[in-house]
């Protein structure tokens, strides 16, 4: 079993609430049990939402605090007064630490929160017995009870002593236990740190292999640039393929080029631009790593589709979301690329899904499609559908990060064996771009499009 998986199974597997927030104190994923302690029916109710929404007003500005802590790399504990989902009131103690990348950068925050409700009234009620035992001695010394009675009442407080003892004794073995969990967790992080250099160093790979390979095309290209100076030297036949010849190896160059400029590291800047071309350049990219019988289509509409947002980030989301699609369908099916607008009404908008006009990019499949199961935990970072060694789990990740930081969002549509729609929804820019006439034009295959 691999390495993440059986961490998974552990995670899951605790009777602790385990889960983990971002850098915003909102919840990215959630064990199991966590749902059960919560009473959530599903993990809808508690994903994307503020870990502080669940404690008091008063608790507020402690769980607050342990997240501050928590990004700036240190752990934190503390217990209060949690209510559920279903309104009841627990008591929980709850420890938070760091989650860090390869390079140290705290990137999210693991929570393990444990119901000591019980703990808490044994302890009340060890503090009343105490009491309550101090006060009945003194009591039976006064009233001098008889011995045979008094017995009684010692071996009566005894049993029920024992008893509680042995409650003590078992939320000790849940103590231990949950130091395992929190040791599978360290060993969880260190996993994907691993991970994570693994994929920095094969960008790295790429990106030198795609360097050399430009250098490679730069001097073919040259080569023939001095063939064709003398036209009046070749047959007719000859200039004919040096021309195909030249026009195949300055498309390469495009390719080595869009390559380079994925592999290096590009800092976050928000500028105007067209969703559409952004989608029409990166389907011409994608078209390269596609299989013969998987076809790539962009319903190129006539008019803008204005935004603000990463243009990098954007290509990388729309690059995953094809991915995706080309490996749902197997070797065989179609891809489509749609822009459209939407609105969200005032009736409709919530906390992620804010009130106002839209441009919307679709990335639709005919492939396998998803389960229900599946899509409740689609954005979770780490989770993949797809076998050992073809997939991070952190590709949706990624697009979901990219539409909060655009104040987008995004929603999915599919069925099993029906395909999926992956739908992002970015605020319009109302300036900027201009805009032109709204008639759809003829789909038409990738190949044929200009950028």
């Amino acid at each position: 079993m691999p390495p993440g998986d059986r961490y998974r199974q552990i995670v899951e597997l605790s009777e602790d609430c385990i889960l983990e927030l971002d850098a915003d104190g909102r919840i990215a994923s959630i064990n199991r049990h966590g749902l059960e302690m919560l009473h959530a029916s599903g993990r809808d109710d508690v994903v994307h939402r503020a870990w502080q929404d669940f404690w008091p007003a008063k608790m507020h500005t402690v769980v607050g605090e342990a997240v501050r802590r928590g990004l700036d790399g240190q752990q934190s504990e503390y217990t209060g007064t949690l209510t559920t989902l279903g309104g009841i009131e627990r008591q929980w103690s709850v420890s938070m630490g760091p989650l860090s990348d390869a390079a140290g950068q705290v990137e999210s925050l693991v929570v393990v929160g444990r119901d000591i409700t019980e703990i808490h009234r044994v302890e009340q009620a060890l503090r009343t017995l105490n009491a309550s035992l101090s006060s009945q001695l003194q009591g039976a010394e006064s009233r001098a009870i008889a011995t045979s009675e008094y017995n009684e009442y010692l071996e009566a407080t005894l049993t029920r002593t024992q008893a509680i003892s042995e409650r003590l004794r078992h939320h000790e073995l849940q103590a231990l236990e949950q130091r395992d969990i929190a040791e599978a967790a360290r060993a969880m992080a260190e996993h994907t740190a691993m991970q994570a250099q693994k994929g920095e160093a094969i960008g790295q790979l790429v990106a030198g292999i795609a360097h050399d390979f430009n250098n490679m095309l730069q001097t073919a290209v040259a080569a023939i640039s001095v063939v064709t100076d003398d036209p009046e030297a070749l047959t007719p036949l000859q200039r004919k393929l040096l021309g195909r010849g030249s026009d195949a190896l300055a498309h390469a160059t495009t390719v080595a080029k869009r390559l380079l400029g994925f592999a290096r590291q590009h800092p976050v800047r928000a500028e105007p631009m067209d969703v559409q071309d952004v989608a029409i350049e990166m389907a011409e990219l994608m078209q390269q790593s596609l299989p013969p019988d998987v076809q790539l289509l962009v319903e190129q509409r006539a008019q803008a589709f204005p935004v603000v947002a990463d243009r990098h980030s954007l290509g990388q989301a729309v690059m995953n979301l094809c991915i995706n699609a080309r490996d749902a369908c197997d070797g065989a099916g179609q891809i489509t690329l749609r822009c459209d607008e939407g609105n969200v009404g005032e009736a409709w908008a919530t906390h992620a899904r804010a009130a106002g006009d839209y441009v919307t990019l679709s990335v639709s499949d005919t492939g396998s499609g998803l389960s229900q199961e599946a899509m409740s935990r689609l954005f979770e970072p780490y989770f993949t559908t797809k076998p050992e060694g073809r997939g991070t789990g952190l590709g949706l990740a990624q697009v979901y990060a990219l539409m909060r930081q655009a104040g987008g969002f995004i929603d999915v549509d599919s069925a099993v064996g029906v395909g999926t729609v992956m739908t992002l929804w970015f605020p319009r820019a109302h300036a900027g771009l201009g805009q032109g006439a709204s008639s759809l034009s003829e789909v038409e295959p990738v190949d044929d499009l200009q950028a």
